[in-house]
Parts: structure tokens; C-alpha cells; sequence
């Protein structure tokens, strides 16, 4: 059955995110913002300061007083947990329509997509051409093409596998069963959301060899993430599925194997504490 027009009526459905989301997004593209600007804009949004804040006091609890303005926050969280704290609170809404199925769970979803963000940021610190902010909000939002996906009927259908079959990646998966990889339903969804043009090219292509040789490093590091994550067992598609990194992807971030996992195991043992600290099963919830 062909699923596009089911997968294109999905993705108009998903809600976009806050408009003081969208210029948070586009001034961290800027390595050097300033936080006032960062704190301005989140001030104009009241509902937005409210769950940042509750997340903030949530996750620090050992505090000798409550968090009660944002420039507290900053003091107390410091500027990069706040912009975590800020992409966090803003794309929950969309991760809490994720259908559980045997395609995807939703907290492993929550974990494989910090996960990305961690690792992302990691690599935008040493690679140039990338904002650690913007590399982190890529990881953080790149599954969104899976949250489209396991709203549709195939997302729980049973696939028993052939006899001695091997494990396939885990985006050819996605294609035979939905017709679209995460990454393609991904793209429609940051068109949808009129996303910068350059977070939409690295969501969509981070898969796509030609995308991945790019001027723009972004898909190179989001591709690197998201196969790490999964080596890593964080919400390993359908259960079985496999994720190589590619040789492109890592020539054009000009990393070499051994510096990749070294950087890795530095993202990978963030993220339990970052998790901790973002509250992410209680912002999935809100």
C-alpha cells in the first residue's frame, strides 16, 4: 500500500513548535549569542519561562531556594543546559504523541534523541563550521520523522523475520515497512514547521550520501550521532536493526575511528546525568 498521502496527512497534523522555539533556533546558529538575547526571548513567552523553570527546580532539587526567574536560571544551570532545558521544554508536546508499537517506545525515543544531541555537540566542539547549539538541536529534533512514523498502522503490524536472515540498517527497515526513512518524513516535517533551511537539509539527508559530502558539516555529524546511538542501544528500531557509520560521514568530519570513540564515550556517559538533569520523562509527560 503506498503510505505517502497517510505520512504527509500526519506530519500537517504535528504541532509546530512555539514561534519563541523557532528564534531561539535561529540565534543559537550564532556560536557567539549572547545570553541576554537568549534570556530576552524566552521572556516572551510566559508559558515557556513557567515549564523551563519547573523543569529547572524539578531537576535541581537540592537547591537552598526555588528557581523563580530566568536569570536565575542561568546562574544556577549555566547557558548550555539552559538552551537544553529551553529545546527540551519546546519539542516535548511532539515527543508525547509517539505511539508505543514494536517500531519505537517513547522514553527510548527521548533517550536515543538526547542522546544525539550529546553526541552532536560533542562533535560541533571540535569540528567547524557547526554551533554546538544548533548541532545539539538537530540531534534533539532529528526524530521527529520517527514520531510521524509510529502513528502509522505498520509501525505495530508483526514482522516476523525469514530464517537465517541478518539484520538490516535500520533505515532500509523503515523504507521497506513505511515506504520513507526517518529522515525524509523528518525533512517533511521541518518544511511543515518552516525550519532554517540548513536544519532541514541535515534532518532530511543525514542518511544521503550526497547530503553527507556537503558544504554543511550538520548532516555528517547528525548521521554519526544517530548510528552511535543506536550502537549504544538507545531505541534500536524494531529491535534488531543495525546501524554502521559511514566512511563518508566520518571523511567529511575528517575524524578517524579511534578519536570518534573516545569522543562518543564522552557523550554517551553524559547522557544518563544530562537526562537527570533535563527531567526528560517528566517533560515528555507535560
Amino acid at each position: 500500500m503506498h503510505r505517502e498521502p497517510t505520512i504527509l496527512r500526519i506530519v500537517k497534523t504535528m504541532r509546530p513548535l512555539p514561534t519563541v522555539a523557532q528564534r531561539v533556533l535561529a540565534l543559537v546558529q550564532d556560536p557567539d549569542y549572547a545570553i541576554d538575547d537568549l534570556v530576552s526571548l524566552l521572556k516572551t513567552d510566559p508559558s515557556l519561562v513557567a515549564r523551563v523553570l519547573r523543569l529547572c527546580n524539578s531537576a535541581r532539587s537540592g537547591l537552598d531556594r526555588e528557581i523563580t526567574a530566568i536569570g536565575d536560571a542561568v546562574t544556577f544551570v549555566g547557558t548550555r543546559n539552559l538552551v537544553q532545558l529551553t529545546l527540551v521544554s519546546c519539542s516535548a508536546a511532539t515527543f508525547a504523541a509517539t505511539t508505543r508499537s514494536a517500531y519505537v517506545e517513547p522514553t527510548a525515543l527521548w533517550h536515543h534523541s538526547l542522546a544525539c544531541g550529546l553526541l552532536c555537540q560533542e562533535l560541533a566542539n571540535h569540528v567547524d563550521g557547526v554551533s554546538p547549539g544548533t548541532a545539539f538541536t538537530a540531534g534533539i529534533l532529528h526524530d521527529v520523522g520517527r514520531v510521524a512514523l509510529s502513528q502509522l498502522p505498520a509501525a505495530s503490524e508483526p514482522r516476523p523475520a525469514a530464517p537465517g536472515s541478518a539484520p538490516q540498517p535500520h533505515e532500509r527497515l523503515e523504507r521497506d515497512v513505511f515506504g520513507q526513512d526517518h529522515a525524509a518524513v523528518a525533512g517533511l516535517v521541518g518544511d511543515h514547521w518552516q525550519l532554517p533551511a540548513n536544519l532541514v537539509a541535515a534532518l532530511r539527508g543525514h542518511h544521503a550520501d550526497d547530503t553527507l559530502l556537503g558544504e554543511d558539516p550538520l548532516a555528517a555529524m547528525l548521521h554519526v550521532a544517530d548510528q552511535m546511538a543506536i550502537q549504544h542501544g538507545f531505541a534500536v528500531p524494531f529491535g534488531n536493526a543495525t546501524a554502521a557509520i559511514s566512511p563518508i560521514a566520518l571523511a567529511r568530519l575528517g575524524l578517524a575511528e579511534d578519536r570518534l570513540a573516545a569522543l562518543g564515550a564522552r557523550a554517551i556517559a553524559e547522557t544518563a546525568r544530562t537526562a537527570e538533569l533535563l527531567n526528560l520523562e517528566a517533560a515528555a509527560s507535560r
